[in-house]
């Protein structure tokens, strides 16, 4: 028998960093509601408007999106947990940056995409932000070939949103793709 359940129970969603440039200096946000948009060729995320990431994002029109492995767990708490306003988060990774230039990625983190702002949908608190991957960066490593990237080798974390709000880490295949 299914029971009422207030909110939203879309889970387990992908655990990312967002980056931009703010105020000079490389920052990085914990976004757990995040999503790919049209069929991949776009992010869309969303996040309260007085985030400091938000007005990098804002004054940039470019951001990235880290996917970090379960290795980096106690620096997305620190980055989850505590503001750019009062802490230099860009100290807690090394940052590269692609071809927009303003978006900054994080190296020890195995996937990561640079965006461009496309479309902003303004809520009361909260903007959404879709943007455009301009290109993305996956690790050597985890490459099987040009196209397929090893999920389970990467070690990727989901997060629990609607229920536990617990980490855990991206589980064994279940069943094989058909041959192409």
């Amino acid at each position: 028998m299914k029971k009422p359940y207030a909110g939203n129970v879309l889970s387990p969603l992908p655990v990312v960093l967002v980056g931009a440039n703010v105020e000079g200096r490389p920052n990085y946000l914990v976004v757990g509601y995040v999503a790919p948009f049209d069929f991949g060729r776009s992010i869309f995320f969303s996040i309260f408007k007085k985030r400091y990431t938000a007005g990098g994002i804002l004054a940039h029109r470019t951001f990235s999106v880290n996917v970090p492995s379960a290795d980096l767990l106690g620096r997305i708490e620190i980055c989850g947990s505590k503001s750019g306003r009062d802490f230099d988060k860009s100290t807690l990774f090394e940052t590269f940056y692609g071809k927009l230039g303003t978006a900054p990625m994080i190296r020890e983190c195995p996937l990561s995409m640079e965006c461009e702002v496309t479309d902003l949908i303004d809520r009361e608190q909260n903007l959404g932000i879709i943007g455009r991957v301009v290109q993305s960066h996956v690790d050597e490593e985890l490459l099987r070939d040009e196209k397929t990237i090893d999920m389970v080798t990467a070690d990727l974390l989901v997060w629990t949103v609607g229920g536990d709000s617990g980490y855990y880490r991206l589980g064994e295949r279940v069943k094989e793709p058909k041959a192409s």
